[in-house]
């Protein structure tokens, strides 16, 4: 069985990333393995620190897993590009 998050990339569009064969491997996938995989959904964009990951209106890091973000099969994040001259963390 894939397991698969949805990813919200605009207002309007949401992509199906497949993410995994198993629940283990689910459970322990990395928010930097997630934006490695979204920049496909960003032609241009190389650098996946320009994303930022987004689930129940708390940016993720990089180094939390799907399990230690409660995130499911077919949950929705929305992943959202960073354009040069935007503010940083505050």
């Amino acid at each position: 069985m894939a397991f698969q998050v949805r990813v919200r990339i605009n207002k309007n569009e949401i992509k199906v990333l497949s993410v995994a064969t198993s629940s283990d491997e689910f459970e322990e996938f990395t928010i930097a393995k997630l934006k490695e995989k979204a920049l496909s959904l960003f032609p241009g964009v190389k650098d996946p620190n320009r994303l930022r990951v987004i689930f129940g209106q708390i940016e993720l890091e990089d180094d939390q897993t799907f399990k230690s973000c409660s995130i499911q099969h077919l949950s929705v994040l929305v992943v959202v590009l960073l354009m040069p001259g935007g503010r940083g963390k505050v």
